[in-house]
């Protein structure tokens, strides 16, 4: 059965190669089928490609845009700590040489220079010595 079939088929085949200009002569609308089918598959594979390149630029610019957003986010979040560490540590120093400046006094400082650096406050107790040493010396 398959080699009938592949005679007839290898006749039509042949046929068709020999006669082709005289089917075009015939049916020539079937050259115009063909060519508007061709023009078809082209067109299609080129809106496919269009609309492929489009989809992907529109990917590429949104990942572009969310990245360069979380970017922006992310710098903006650091600045604005480092901004409130850096006011914290200025109003802690301000704070600080405040309670240092209204807690200088001058003239102890002046009278703790020509004393020989002895401060009443902070000089130290002796204790006497103990009793064996008065008796060794």
């Amino acid at each position: 059965m398959f080699i009938k079939l592949g005679i007839i088929a290898g006749i039509i085949i042949l046929g068709g190669m020999i006669f082709s200009n005289e089917i075009d002569t015939f049916f020539p609308t079937t050259a115009a089928v063909i060519d508007s089918i061709k023009d078809n598959v082209s067109n299609i594979g080129s809106k496919a490609s269009e609309s492929v390149e489009k989809r992907i630029d529109e990917s590429a610019d949104k990942i572009v845009d969310k990245t360069t957003d979380s970017i922006k986010n992310e710098i903006s979040e650091a600045g604005n700590k480092i901004t409130n560490e850096i006011s914290e540590v200025k109003d802690s120093s301000k704070k600080t040489i405040s309670e240092e400046v209204s807690a200088f006094d001058p003239i102890e400082s002046i009278s703790n220079i020509f004393s020989g650096g002895l401060n009443p406050k902070n000089t130290p107790t002796l204790n006497p010595p103990p009793q064996f040493l008065w008796i060794l010396l």
